[in-house]
């Protein structure tokens, strides 16, 4: 975003190719845009959490969950389980994800754009 000083304040351009920045526009675009991107993310963590739950095995599941959707680092997630278990239920537990992502058609509804 560039920036442009109008009446002693400061407006941000949004996009590149805006000559000038109207303060009250922009932000009316910028929250047009805030609201289409929450949008976006709320539609991919669902898509994303149904994906998680529909995880078969439950030591996969406990995997990806602890390592996931906590968050927690690998080598946290290494000492949390047995260290030859943990790297096979992180695969298993992801490529179902992927799999079942694929299935919904996650993948197909990424060419949106604002």
């Amino acid at each position: 975003m560039k920036q442009t000083i109008i009446d002693g304040e400061v407006a941000r351009r949004i996009d590149q190719e805006d000559l000038y920045a109207v303060k009250t526009a922009n932000a009316t675009i910028l929250i047009e845009k805030q609201r289409w991107v929450y949008q976006r993310y709320r539609f991919y963590a669902h898509q994303l959490w149904r994906a998680f739950t529909l995880i078969r095995d439950p030591d996969a599941k406990k995997a990806v969950d602890y390592r996931f959707m906590q968050g927690y680092s690998y080598k946290e997630t290494l000492l949390f389980f047995r260290y030859g278990l943990i790297r096979r239920k992180i695969l298993e537990g992801t490529e179902s994800m992927a799999n079942t992502l694929k299935l919904m058609g996650f993948f197909e509804q990424d060419h949106e754009e604002f």
